[in-house]
């Protein structure tokens, strides 16, 4: 009954008031006393029920064969379908942050070729670049191919949601593998926006700068005391944070969220999309993969106070570098 367990816990976290037995009883047309029966792997699930169940909580059955075998199932949001949504697609990651705040020990690890959008999501300028660059530049929406990029254009569910997913990032304890190219793809992109006239104003580059100039200063300070730390109107809130410097080139973004005893693994495609599988077998490769990245690393936080600050100032050089192409372009 192991697969029908893992099954079964797969489709209570889709369940977000928690009283998935009532859920699932409703659902395959059984009393509550039975559900809690399939629950426990006392009665096995039949096909007609299971197929209910995939369809319901949008769990694929490979999950269930191959959850130890050769073959991974992923999940992934498709972005170039009609009824893609930017803030549905928010609203699943900052739900999923949600849910790693509830348990003390959850964590997660991250291989940063590309600027976290976490970080960034806690810088009003840089917000709203990337959702619009995402909009504009990745998904090609139409309603965005006349537009150009200006800060003060606002949506308050956006904003909300960005805001809860900043927060709750600086809420779990994280280890981050930075590289020397971590902020290039920020960089180039708002360089490609100043080269294509694409800002209602070309001081938008000078904003973008000094807050990208702000998420550095914040990273160095959490890295010098290793913890992450924000304040809101309900308080301080602060977590371990683990940062390390690769000068091996990073092939892609990687993200492992540690929960209870599963491993969510995200790998990057198409721009800011994932996909993800809890797989054992494939979380456990991206562990390995990761962990001989880590060791080959330096680690910046609380030591090497030297090496982090010249790592920093290259970072901040490429910011100055790309100052200087405002001037050139008015």
């Amino acid at each position: 009954m192991s697969q029908q367990i893992n099954f079964i816990n797969q489709c209570k976290e889709r369940v977000s008031d928690g009283n998935f037995a009532s859920d699932l009883a409703e659902l395959i047309g059984v009393n509550v006393d039975a559900a809690y029966r399939r629950i426990r792997g006392a009665t096995a699930l039949t096909y007609d029920e299971i197929e209910k169940m995939c369809t319901h909580y949008n769990i694929s059955f490979d999950s269930i064969l191959n959850y130890k075998g050769s073959l991974v199932p992923f999940q992934f949001n498709a972005m170039f379908q009609p009824d893609f949504s930017i803030e549905a697609y928010l609203q699943n990651i900052a739900n999923q942050l949600k849910d790693l705040t509830t348990t003390e020990d959850s964590k997660f690890v991250i291989t940063a070729m590309d600027l976290p959008y976490f970080r960034q999501f806690g810088y009003k300028g840089l917000s709203r670049f990337k959702l619009f660059f995402w909009q504009r530049s990745v998904l090609n929406l139409e309603s965005y191919k006349r537009k150009k990029f200006e800060v003060r254009e606002e949506d308050d569910n956006f904003d909300l949601l960005t805001k809860s997913i900043f927060e709750d990032y600086n809420r779990i304890e994280s280890t981050e593998i930075w590289t020397p190219q971590t902020i290039d793809s920020s960089i180039k992109q708002i360089q490609y926006y100043l080269e294509s006239g694409l800002f209602v104003d070309n001081d938008i580059v000078y904003q973008l700068c000094d807050e990208l100039e702000d998420l550095l200063m914040q990273a160095e300070q959490q890295a010098e005391f290793g913890r992450k730390s924000f304040q809101n109107e309900n308080g301080v809130f602060s977590a371990k944070f683990a940062m390390y410097q690769s000068d091996i080139f990073l092939s892609n973004n990687s993200i492992q969220a540690y929960k209870d005893d599963r491993i969510f693994t995200y790998v990057s495609f198409n721009s800011f999309n994932s996909l993800m599988s809890f797989a054992p077998a494939f979380a456990n490769d991206c562990h390995e993969w990761i962990e001989q990245i880590r060791t080959k690393s330096i680690l910046l936080s609380e030591v090497s106070e030297k090496l982090r600050f010249q790592y920093f100032m290259g970072l901040r050089k490429k910011i100055n570098a790309l100052r200087q192409l405002v001037p050139e372009l008015v």
